[in-house]
């Protein structure tokens, strides 16, 4: 059994208007998880997950369709009607050969991305990532990739080569102590560089070893993404931390990442500005996507 959300805490820090999370998941026990799930979160619906955000002083958010569930969006297309089409949009799983209709549909749902997962023993066939590729660039989404950095490291010039905007979810994976001296870094920078390609920081407690409250290693790997391009970066909670025994607090992760983005113009950069331009969402003020 999952262990339960920490008591809530406020952060110290007040979020800019038009804050976007860009990573959390919703589990609802209305849709039925894989039966090979490899873990069986419990619930953690769209309603509790707006009163979260409501506590952080965030204002829209990007549900990210979690592997329990397959290729079945049911769920968090679910949560994105219900946070509201105007306040949130969806990163989906699709089968290789999901006709168009289907991605269509999915599109009118909130979907503006599909995500690749490969980690653990699961290794990308770097042949489905073109395929997938060339599916996510009909609609003009874009790809976002969730892979270790050995695997990023070794698909460096497939990867340089695909013709769609990528995402890496969760810092490339860089491990801690080596932080920016891993050859995963190098291999974002050149992509970041050459500006089809987003980095999400978010999830830095599940690599940190210096841990909380302070992740003092995360917030070395952060500045040093920063200081590439602060306009390719982005940031997540990865609320509800499904996996986690003992779950991070998330407005003291909001709190230390204002304190490693240096200044207000940096952070309303990351979470306003480019969340806004990656997903889609309107312009601070305005209603609509």
């Amino acid at each position: 059994m999952t262990a339960p959300l920490p008591t809530p805490s406020i952060p110290a820090c007040r979020a800019p208007a038009g804050a976007v999370d860009c990573h959390h998941h919703v589990y609802d026990d209305r849709f039925a998880l894989l039966p090979d799930a490899t873990y069986r979160p419990g619930p953690a619906t769209a309603a509790a997950y707006r009163r979260f955000r409501d506590r952080l002083g965030l204002a829209r958010s990007v549900v990210i369709q979690p592997s329990v569930y397959g290729t079945d969006n049911a769920c968090t297309l679910d949560a994105v009607a219900q946070l509201g089409g105007a306040a949130a949009c969806a990163i989906v799983l699709i089968d290789d050969d999901a006709p168009r209709a289907t991605l269509e549909a999915l599109a009118r749902g909130g979907a503006v991305g599909v995500r690749l997962q490969a980690v653990g023993p699961s290794r990308p066939n770097f042949a489905r990532l073109e395929r997938l590729a060339a599916r996510v660039a009909e609609l003009g989404w874009h790809l976002q990739l969730h892979l270790e950095p050995d695997l990023i490291v070794d698909g460096a010039a497939r990867l340089a080569a695909l013709r769609v905007p990528l995402v890496f979810d969760h810092f490339g994976r860089i491990p801690h102590p080596e932080g920016a001296r891993h050859p995963a870094f190098a291999v974002l920078a050149g992509l970041v560089a050459a500006g089809r390609t987003w980095v999400k920081l978010s999830a830095g407690y599940h690599f940190s070893r210096d841990g909380a409250p302070g992740y003092a290693d995360v917030g070395a790997l952060t500045r040093a993404f920063l200081a590439l391009a602060p306009e390719r970066m982005l940031w997540g909670s990865d609320w509800p931390h499904p996996t986690e025994t003992v779950k991070p607090d998330c407005a003291v992760l909001l709190d230390r990442f204002a304190e490693w983005a240096g200044s207000d113009a940096t952070l309303r950069r990351v979470l306003v500005d480019n969340a806004a331009s990656v997903y889609g969402f309107a312009p601070t003020g305005q209603g609509e996507r």
